[in-house]
């Protein structure tokens, strides 16, 4: 083989692994993540900083943890974006997920109107604050979605051993975390709502009235879905974004995102 022909074949490998790269960055990236990331603005905030790195066209749908994940084992998404602890481990331990990764963290509160009718500001546990108002029948109004957020609070209220749903204080809204705080609000209603969408998107005369930071917790955490259990899966784009979560310049795109000068996520190392 001559020069002149060792340089033809060394362009077309170039040229064909450009091609396959460029027809990579042309799929589109399917996420399914939670309301919360979307109601807070977290979403609008991270996804042009890591389009400036990986630029996929992005196909988001915003819903409960639940709705994404379900969305994930029909192959419907790339990556979910989710915050349901036992819900994501059985996503992975039944075949549906790959490189499970948390990637950042908040709290939730316990948010109220101002009087606090079932007098629990003083509360510093969750459980007795959930006993006072089952105990009034004050309003609490409820996602009521299959959402992480749902699911944390139903958790919350079987550890008291009530079982809220059906009775006429409790209201179920099967909205998203916007949605529901503003049907919180307009009834007066108590609601347990992730920090960050409570502090951009709560009115006055409305406040957090329990903080609880053991019982509390609220970890985000990303997953692939496996493209061995389901096809056309844009598996090299999800793991892409998980590891640009993962990186130094996605910590600190999740910390910088605040409001009112409030850092509202925390990474997780």
């Amino acid at each position: 083989m001559n020069l002149k022909q060792g340089v033809t074949g060394l362009l077309f490998v170039i040229i064909g692994f450009a091609g396959a790269v460029q027809a990579e960055s042309a799929k589109p990236l399917r996420l399914a993540t939670t309301t919360s990331v979307e109601n807070s603005g977290l979403l609008d905030f991270l996804l042009p900083e890591f389009k400036k790195d990986f630029p996929y066209e992005l196909k988001v749908t915003v819903v409960g943890s639940g709705k994404a994940l379900r969305l994930g084992r029909t192959g419907d998404v790339d990556i979910v974006w989710v915050h349901s602890p036992v819900s994501e481990k059985k996503f992975v331990d039944e075949g549906y997920g790959v490189r499970h990764k948390m990637v950042m963290r908040n709290d939730f509160v316990l948010a109220g109107p101002v009087n606090d009718p079932a007098q629990i500001s003083t509360e510093k546990n969750i459980l007795n604050a959930f006993k006072k108002i089952a105990a009034t029948e004050q309003l609490f109004v409820s996602r009521g979605d299959d959402s992480g957020t749902n699911k944390k609070e139903l958790s919350l209220w079987e550890a008291t051993g009530i079982d809220p749903v059906g009775e006429d204080w409790y209201l179920e809204t099967g909205q998203g975390m916007g949605a529901s705080l503003k049907r919180a609000q307009q009834n007066g209603a108590y609601i347990m709502i992730d920090r960050a969408t409570f502090v951009v998107r709560h009115d006055d005369p409305y406040k957090i009235i329990v903080e609880d930071a053991d019982n509390l917790s609220n970890p985000y955490s990303v997953i692939a879905v496996d493209p061995s259990k389901q096809e056309d899966i844009n598996f090299q784009a999800a793991i892409n974004f998980i590891e640009w979560l993962d990186s130094p310049r996605g910590r600190l795109t999740i910390a910088g995102f605040k409001h009112n000068n409030q850092q509202l996520y925390f990474p997780v190392d």
